[in-house]
Parts: C-alpha cells; sequence; structure tokens
C-alpha cells in the first residue's frame, strides 16, 4: 500500500466523553428552545453517568485491536459502504473540469487520451511511491485515501458492500475501462514495463471506439444505479456465469473508467445535470472515478464516495490537469485491448429494463441550481479581515431565513486527515456569533455594529473548524458511541438506545438540511452533490479570487425550493458586500 510508506500518524482522539457532551448542548442550543435545551442537558447528564462510561469503556477496548471500529464513524469508509441508497445523486459528487485547465484541443479524444495519461502518469507514480506526503498548517496528513485511487470499486453486496480491487500487473490493472454509448471496452494504458502509451496511438484507439461502437439501449452499468441491495442482487445473479464473474472482475480491476460521451450541450445547468447523472446510459458509478469528456469538450470526473474525500481528489484534479500537457512520447507496439461482453439472462435484461425506468425518476427527483455570482469573490472578503468560507456561510443562513421560521441544522464538512485513517468531520455553522450576526443583519444594524458581529461570527467559525481538525468535536464521537451501543450494547446489558440520541439537541443537530461543502475550485468550473434530506438542500461552492460558483441542490417534490434559496442567497451576498 502506498500510504504505508510513511510513518504512522496519531490516533484519532474520540476518547474525551464530557467534553464532546458539552460541545453537543452548545453547538445545538442556536436550534433548541429553552425547553428543549433543558430536556437535553438531562439527557446528557444522564448519558455521563451511565451509559456513556461503559460505552466508551467498551470503544478505548476495541480500539486497542486497532482501529478498524473507526469504520463506523459516519462520512467514513464503513459508513459509506453500509449506505443503502443509489450511488448516484445520493453518494458521489461530480467535478467539472474549468476549460482553461485542460489542454486546448479541437479533438475530443485527443483531450481524453491527455486526461487519461495524465491520471496514468499519477497512478505510476504512487505505484513507486513518487508522490510525497502532503501537509496542512505544518501538519503531515494520511495518505491512506490513495490505496485505492486506481484500480478500485465498490461492489454491491446485501447488507454491507465492499471494495474490490485489481493487480497492478494484470492486463486489467495496466487499462482503463473505456465506456461508450454504454458499451464497455479495455485498453492498456501503461505496458507490462511500466512505460506510458503514445500519445498518437491512445487518441487513434479511443476514436475507433468511437466509431466502431453502436449504442446500447440496456447498458450494463445499469446495475451500479439502483438501490445497493438491488445492486448486490443483480451482481449475485449476474456472476452465476463463471465467464461474467471474469468479465465483471476486469471492470472492478481496471485504473479508472473513461467515459467517452455525445454532445452534452450547453449552459451549466445542462453539464451539472449531465456530470452527477446521466441516467446511467454510459457510467460505472461504482469505479473509484470515472473521467467524462463529451464531444463537445467538456470534461471532468464523478467519483464514488466510501475511500476517498474532496480533500483527495483535488490533488488528483489538479495532477490530471497539471500532467495532461505533457508530450507523452509514442511507445513502440502497444497492447491490443478488449471488448466486454456478459452474457446476461432474460431476467438480467427484465431487472436492467426496471433500473432504467428507475433511473429515469430518480434523474427527475433532482433540481439542480448551478449559480454564479461575480460581484466580488474570496480577496473582498479576505480584505475585510473575514474568513472566507464563514463570509459565505453567513449569506447562506440569511437566506435560509427566508425560507424556514427557525433555525434548520447545516452541515459542513472539515477533514481529520492530520490522524492515521482520518475522514472527515462534521462542524456546525450555526453558532451564537452567527446568530447575533444575522440578527443585527435582519434589524438593519449599522455598518460598524454589522462589521464587528461578522468578525465575531468568523471568530467562532474559525474555532469550530480547528476543534473538527484536531479530531475535538462531539457529533463524530458521539455518533460512534452510538454505533457501539448498537453492535454491542445488548451484550453489556445496554438494550435500549441511550435517551442522548433521542434527546432535541442530538435528532435536531444531526438533521442536514442544507448540506454544505466549499473549496478554493482551482482548476474546476463546478461541482456539486445531491440534497441529503427531503425538504433540505446541498450546497456546493468553489471561492474563487474574484467570483463564488455555486451548485445548489434540491428534491423535486420540494417544488421551486432550490430557485428561492438560490435568489436568497444573491440577495444576501449583494447585501453583505459593504460590510
Amino acid at each position: 500500500m502506498y500510504s504505508t510508506r510513511f510513518d504512522p500518524l496519531p490516533p484519532p482522539p474520540f476518547c474525551d466523553l464530557k467534553g464532546s457532551l458539552d460541545k453537543l448542548i452548545h453547538w445545538s442550543s442556536p436550534l433548541l428552545s429553552e425547553g428543549e435545551i433543558e430536556a437535553s442537558k438531562n439527557a446528557a447528564d444522564s448519558f455521563g453517568e451511565g451509559d456513556g462510561p461503559a460505552l466508551q469503556a467498551k470503544l478505548d477496548g476495541l480500539r486497542t485491536d486497532g482501529d478498524a471500529v473507526l469504520d463506523l464513524v459516519p462520512y467514513w469508509k464503513g459508513w459509506y459502504l453500509r449506505q443503502r441508497d443509489a450511488l448516484p445523486v445520493n453518494v458521489n459528487p461530480f467535478y467539472l473540469f474549468d476549460a482553461d485547465s485542460v489542454p486546448k484541443e479541437e479533438d475530443f479524444c485527443r483531450l481524453a487520451a491527455r486526461l487519461t495519461l495524465g491520471a496514468a502518469s499519477f497512478c505510476l507514480d504512487l505505484d513507486e511511491g513518487r508522490v510525497p506526503q502532503e501537509s496542512l498548517k505544518g501538519f503531515p496528513l494520511c495518505m491512506r485515501g490513495y490505496d485505492q485511487m486506481f484500480r478500485s470499486s465498490r461492489g454491491a453486496f446485501r447488507g454491507t458492500d465492499k471494495i474490490v480491487t485489481g493487480d497492478p500487473d494484470s492486463l486489467e490493472g495496466r487499462s482503463v475501462l473505456v465506456m461508450v454509448k454504454g458499451r464497455l471496452h479495455l485498453l492498456p494504458v501503461i505496458s507490462s514495463g511500466g512505460s506510458l502509451r503514445g500519445l498518437d496511438d491512445l487518441t487513434e484507439a479511443l476514436r475507433s471506439l468511437v466509431e466502431r461502437s453502436t449504442e446500447d439501449e440496456l447498458p450494463i452499468g445499469l446495475m451500479t444505479c439502483p438501490q445497493r441491495d438491488e445492486a448486490a442482487d443483480i451482481r449475485s445473479a449476474l456472476t452465476e456465469d463463471e465467464a461474467n464473474g471474469k468479465t465483471l472482475r476486469q471492470v472492478e480491476g481496471a485504473l479508472f473508467a473513461l467515459c467517452l460521451d455525445g454532445e452534452c450541450g450547453t449552459g451549466t445547468e445542462r453539464a451539472a445535470r449531465h456530470f452527477l447523472f446521466d441516467q446511467g446510459e454510459n457510467r460505472w458509478f461504482e469505479k473509484s472515478f470515472q473521467l467524462i469528456v463529451t464531444s463537445d469538450g467538456l470534461s471532468g470526473i464523478n467519483f464514488e464516495h466510501s475511500s476517498r474525500d474532496g480533500t483527495h481528489m483535488g490533488p488528483l484534479v489538479r495532477e490530471i490537469q497539471s500532467r495532461s500537457h505533457r508530450p507523452f512520447p509514442q511507445e513502440d507496439r502497444p497492447e491490443k485491448g478488449l471488448d466486454l461482453h456478459f452474457d446476461l439472462s432474460q431476467e438480467l435484461l427484465d431487472r436492467l429494463k426496471s433500473v432504467k425506468e428507475g433511473c429515469m425518476a430518480l434523474r427527475e427527483s433532482l433540481i439542480q441550481r448551478p449559480f454564479l455570482f461575480e460581484r466580488y469573490g474570496r480577496e473582498h472578503m479576505k480584505a475585510a479581515g473575514v474568513s472566507p468560507d464563514c463570509f459565505v456561510q453567513m449569506a447562506m443562513m440569511i437566506a435560509q431565513r427566508k425560507l424556514w421560521p427557525s433555525w434548520m441544522s447545516v452541515y459542513e464538512s472539515v477533514q481529520m486527515r492530520r490522524f492515521q485513517g482520518g475522514r472527515t468531520e462534521g462542524t456546525r455553522p450555526i453558532t451564537a456569533e452567527a446568530v447575533a450576526f444575522v440578527r443585527a443583519f435582519e434589524a438593519g444594524a449599522d455598518r460598524e455594529t454589522l462589521r464587528a458581529a461578522l468578525k465575531d461570527a468568523s471568530e467562532a467559525h474559525k474555532g469550530r473548524i480547528s476543534l473538527c481538525m484536531a479530531g475535538q468535536a462531539p457529533e463524530g464521537h458521539l455518533a460512534l458511541l452510538r454505533q457501539v451501543w448498537l453492535k454491542y450494547g445488548p451484550s453489556m446489558g445496554i438494550d435500549d438506545e441511550p435517551e442522548l440520541y433521542r434527546s432535541p439537541s442530538w435528532l435536531k443537530m444531526t438533521k442536514n438540511y442544507l448540506s454544505s461543502s466549499t473549496t478554493s475550485g482551482e482548476g474546476l468550473a463546478l461541482a456539486g452533490y445531491g440534497p441529503v434530506e427531503q425538504g433540505g438542500l446541498s450546497a456546493r461552492y468553489l471561492s474563487r479570487p474574484n467570483r463564488l460558483v455555486f451548485h445548489i441542490g434540491s428534491w423535486s417534490c420540494d417544488g421551486d425550493l432550490a430557485e428561492r434559496f438560490t435568489q436568497a442567497l444573491d440577495g444576501a451576498l449583494r447585501d453583505m458586500e459593504d460590510i
């Protein structure tokens, strides 16, 4: 494994029970009435004096045998693998590449070849240990997320999925899975000696696949689209045939998927729809990542989340884009590829037909609203001495007040990679200081009052993010203790769910009515994912020097929620400009 080349990092703490309980009450208080705060304090005290210490001791004991138990933490690997929702829309995010960050090629097959070789080049450097350890603010970061970046797929199994990996020395381990019009092809891009395929040859090979492929009306990639237990049943039926099982192993062990699509069309909304979910027409959503290139020159990725986060995918994007400009000299006698076929019974064909109908319904269940704000960007916010992330979060809080009569919990992902195996923790941006700022804003306070309140909110926001990065936030720790109860509670004599997890503080704080995430977005034109809660929103935004790029998502059953939020957010950002 690539990550084992580096010295082990400290394990995530998850040990301060009293601290986590105190923070739970403090962090959730803005969402609660006085009566709910009192009830939550009583539940926290009861947990801290009763079941909590026993569950903490059990957790500590489990960790003496290693940190496998940490897969139970929300939004970490095991949590994703147990999730039964369909991967498209619910799990897999998308990144749309900025056209200025990729090579200027009129031939989309040549663009695809460059991006493919850029990714394969990065894979070779990972294989050989030539990629240095990343760091943030002086802290070395865990690199485990790169171990299964290539030659990896999420296999569907009932109850809990499994990560399936390929052999680097096999044909598929040196090949990219090329998808054209729903049909699958295995195309070598790394030789048995470890050299890259030449650019011209790869371009011609891709063009040949595009020209000779006919539309598959019922593509096998549909099997990666439904709810996970249904996907597991299809996988099980498919692999009853030994030849099908071998072909599936080739698909899953390939470096990554390269999806060569037809025209996407103009407009960011069409691009967002296409790169998030194309209704399964030319995708394999279980692959670690899918590199997507359209015939009208758009490019980007769609990635499976269980073994990787945005903090891994951002560097991957930068590596692909920077390496794609290299010359890639021609290799002598490149290996031939394979057309991959499955023998499908009538039962499997009927299942895929049903899945295809479900994909159409899933596509229509989602509303995506890209939003470009061009009046200013992060440099304007930084000039005011305020965290750009806090500034945008405050604007989103002002916007949510236009939609909902009371505060609704906001989730924001924060990386925990300074710890061994660390993934993410969730901060909750609605602090007492944030509430004070929004109330002052709504009351029409003067500029100096608002500026002082905004700086207070910014400091509180940065403080919570620092706690998350240091492994001292409450949510991951307490959620992990709940998972310990679910798995071991009866054998410990704790049959009933602790009251803490039915308290207003826990139920209201952990409800993700607004699921948010951000990055500087270098190399990206847009990024996004689907909403988490019915009645809620997703908000992925890129903070560029002179503009902000948002992707807002909602469920269609919630009507014009995304549109109303976008309009309110635009108004809030405009009104906050002079602060």
